[in-house]
């Protein structure tokens, strides 16, 4: 049996939404006689890994995506969806506030997994690995893990929040905030601790597992440097950039871009070349299919020809490009345009197809949307009842010349299908691919980005254009990024590679361009303190340790 769905079977049986981290037993069978054979240190194992499924999903990617020029939820009003109280809009506006649920779920959720982490490491730890089968290197693999995912965790809490407090064990006190630079301090050394026990992938063909390689940590390592100077206002652009081309080298085992643009996020995107660390997801197993719910219009089954049972609410759009459906491309700002900022030629333009045998083809909902299998055109449940829904890549404001995210209609927008979806023809296929949360092509970007920096611009784009070149037919790009661009061609450039991928909100504000840059629905607040969110007002009345950010 591989490792992958040992895995799977384990983490099936654990809960990835409860809060509460103190352990209960309900038997006389405790951490002391549990470890019986070695599944039982795979079970231990996996309890911060299926928190991460949790974590990767929802609030997290709310504050990563709908505060940018990326995507967006608009107020659908005849409908009356998704104004909740003002919340969403309050993400676009930045103005939202230490009590929003978003805000305060994204916080606890990264010390949960820290909790768990720990909380596993120190069951482990006692055990005796050898009495049961296993080696002393399967333990200290498996210490390493929770090692560099604590690391993860607490690199998401420092982006969100700052320095959070650190802790070592589930008995230490209760502790203030440790700094933004002990924070960081301490990710870096949980990683670069843990590395040496982490595998090396053997071949290029070898399928990720779900559980962190030495090239992941490498990742991870790197991505903390790129982002050092938002984190801590230092400059590690050079480090970072030499652990990134550690991974090109192949240091810690081979991986290549993937041929195809779809190969990362395809059905076995687990075997794509490029795949360094993926969340797992596999048809009723652990799925990974939250978004599905909040992309999509209210009778989306109709298009993908599918029958998966779930409402559809259709909140989440990419950031529209137009005033009105046969307006003029915004030109008053230059980030946003998500739709349009993607080249006409480009093959992931097209609307999404499943054509079969794992193979699709675009990777959006627009026009007018008939199902390309049954002829059978998506109709509409509120305002459009009964009427064939056409997409547009707009929030149309009659006579108006901006959109508004107050002004939503149920046919508003353009949706992302970055996840493929099969027919019922493939339905076991449903949720098979996997969520990227490291590949190699953000290797090539960050290092590009790191080239860039050091002045070294055409090395830079040759760099982002051999990734660009797959996005086309017969690898011809017709629009190549250029040796001397600027910092607005290199966030277009990941907004189009990195669309709803949940990291845009971090590289705007590692750009610089977070608080100065008007987009859609947004205006520029010129407040550095919006770098951060607030920590929520219930956790610092639970803990009076706990100092607030600056500005709230």
């Amino acid at each position: 049996m591989k490792l992958k769905y040992a895995l799977f079977g384990l983490l099936a049986v654990a809960s990835v939404t409860s809060c509460d981290l103190d352990e209960k037993f309900y038997s006389k069978v405790t951490p002391d006689n549990f470890f019986t054979a070695p599944e039982n240190t795979y079970a231990v194992l996996g309890r911060p890994f299926t928190h991460l499924k949790y974590f990767m999903s929802n609030d997290r990617w709310y504050l990563q995506e709908l505060t940018t020029d990326e995507m967006t939820c608009p107020f659908r009003t005849k409908g009356k969806d998704f104004y909740n109280n003002g919340e969403y809009v309050r993400l676009q506006e930045h103005t939202w506030t230490s009590v929003d649920r978003f805000i305060e779920n994204s916080y606890i959720a990264p010390i949960q997994g820290v909790a768990r982490s720990i909380a596993s490491r120190e069951d482990l730890a006692n055990v005796d690995y050898v009495a049961l089968g296993l080696t002393s290197q399967d333990k200290a693999w498996q210490l390493a893990q929770l090692d560099c995912l604590t690391a993860y965790y607490y690199m998401r809490a420092l982006d969100f929040f700052g320095g959070v407090p650190v802790v070592y064990s589930t008995s230490d006190a209760v502790r203030g905030r440790s700094s933004d630079e002990e924070t960081f301090n301490h990710i870096e050394q949980l990683i670069i601790s843990s590395r040496p026990n982490l595998k090396i992938r053997k071949s290029i063909n070898e399928a990720q597992d779900g559980f962190i390689t030495q090239a992941g940590a490498t990742v991870m390592l790197g991505m903390l440097y790129l982002n050092a100077e938002a984190y801590i206002g230092k400059d590690r652009f050079a480090d970072a950039a030499k652990e990134f081309e550690s991974v090109i080298r192949g240091d810690y085992g081979p991986y290549e871009l993937d041929p195809t643009w779809s190969g990362p996020h395809g059905f076995d995107n687990d075997k794509s070349p490029e795949a360094i660390w993926n969340l797992m997801s596999e048809h009723s197993l652990m799925e990974w299919n939250w978004w599905y719910r909040y992309f999509f219009p209210q009778n989306a089954k109709t298009y993908f020809d599918v029958s998966f049972p779930a409402s559809i609410y259709n909140g989440f759009i990419l950031t529209p490009s137009r005033p009105t459906a046969n307006g003029a491309i915004y030109t008053q700002w230059k980030l946003g345009n998500s739709y349009e900022k993607f080249n006409d030629a480009d093959l992931r333009k097209k609307p999404y197809v499943y054509l079969g045998n794992k193979k699709y083809e675009g990777m959006f909902l627009v026009g007018k949307l008939t199902s390309p299998r049954t002829g059978q055109t998506v109709k509409g449940a509120k305002e459009f009842a009964g009427k064939d829904i056409t997409r547009v890549d707009c929030v149309d404001v009659p006579g108006g010349t901006k959109s508004h995210e107050m002004e939503g209609q149920e046919n508003s927008g353009v949706c992302l299908v970055k996840s493929p979806i099969p027919t019922d023809d493939d339905y076991d296929l449903l949720w098979n691919p996997d969520m990227p949360i490291y590949r190699l092509t953000e290797v090539y970007y960050a290092l590009a980005e790191c080239k860039w920096r050091a002045g070294d611009k055409k090395g830079a784009a040759d760099l982002i254009n051999e990734v660009r070149r797959r996005n086309f037919a017969n690898g011809i790009d017709p629009d190549p990024v250029p040796d001397n661009f600027d910092i607005y061609r290199m966030a277009d450039e990941w907004l189009i590679e990195f669309l709803g991928e949940g990291h845009r909100r971090t590289d705007l504000i590692r750009w610089g361009l977070w608080t100065t840059e008007d987009w859609w629905a947004h205006s520029a607040t010129n407040d550095k303190n919006k770098c951060r969110f607030p920590l929520p007002d219930k956790y610092l009345a639970g803990n009076p340790l706990l100092v607030q950010n600056p500005g709230y």
